[in-house]
């Protein structure tokens, strides 16, 4: 179970606080001075689409965002696999 549940999370370390959007958006009410200290991955790309409206920057950073997070589910996985192949997911 708690190989499962790392695999799982690996990709989504690339995500703001591990999905606590109110800590980097909401908290700081999108204070333009605050953008060095509480700016991720999650807020740049709100904030480009609802904001700057830069739909190509928006969606070429969500898409580097999905591919790392595969790229290191797929490689979390490699290591289990490696370790214990019946332990890993694919």
């Amino acid at each position: 179970m708690i190989i499962v549940l790392v695999l799982l999370w690996a990709g989504k370390i690339f995500n703001g606080g591990l999905g606590d959007w109110n800590a980097f958006y909401a908290l700081p009410n999108d204070d333009g001075s605050l953008y060095k200290a509480t700016d991720v991955i999650d807020t740049y790309v709100y904030r480009a689409l609802k904001k700057i409206n830069d739909y190509g920057m928006s969606t070429a950073v969500g898409l580097y965002q999905s591919v790392a997070g595969f790229i290191l589910l797929a490689f979390s996985n490699w290591i289990i696999k490696k370790t214990n192949s019946d332990r890993a997911l694919f």
